[in-house]
């Protein structure tokens, strides 16, 4: 699966540095991580994805 960087996701399941959480993505649900070790993604929040890593999304604010 190629992702592109203009692409967003919306949380659904908080994420926190260094825990997993999940997200909204192309219509089903995908775990997803932020690298970011400062900031806690509320349900809600739109983000935009960076990478995929196995199974895991890689998201940032």
């Amino acid at each position: 699966m190629t992702v592109s960087y203009l692409e967003k996701a919306i949380v659904d399941e908080e994420i926190r540095p260094n825990q997993p959480g999940r997200v909204s993505f192309q219509n089903s649900w995908w775990p997803a991580k932020c690298d970011d070790l400062q900031i806690t993604l509320k349900p809600g929040a739109v983000v935009r994805v960076l990478r995929l890593e196995n199974i895991t999304l890689i998201v940032e604010a």
